[in-house]
């Protein structure tokens, strides 16, 4: 199984209770146009799942995950997460342009 399909079957199961925020998230917010809410409801929207990024992670029994998930015809949320069991620990998050992204992309 791809991590692809791995992350998604996980946010399928994954309960709100689950899914905590870290401070570096809550401190970023301030300077995106994104919140909690906005992540918790994509995130459990897995036909918007567009790409999963395996990262290096240091602690032992978590895998982190950079997740891009589709908001719009314009917008990308990009999520950068760990996952520990049966939590979902978000890290970070921000919007990108998808125009902008794919100039990058080449």
């Amino acid at each position: 199984m791809s991590s692809f399909e791995k992350v998604k079957k996980f946010l399928e199961q994954l309960k709100n209770e689950n899914i905590h925020f870290k401070k570096h998230f809550h401190n970023k917010v301030k300077e995106r146009p994104i919140s909690e809410e906005l992540v918790r409801k994509h995130l459990k929207k897995t036909e918007n799942l567009l790409k999963v990024e395996e990262q290096l992670t240091k602690k032992a029994g978590e895998k982190k995950y950079k997740l891009w998930i589709k908001l719009s015809n314009k917008y990308y949320l990009v999520v950068i997460a760990a996952i520990s069991k049966k939590d979902l620990y978000i890290i970070t998050s921000w919007n990108t342009v998808r125009k902008w992204q794919k100039s990058i992309q080449k």
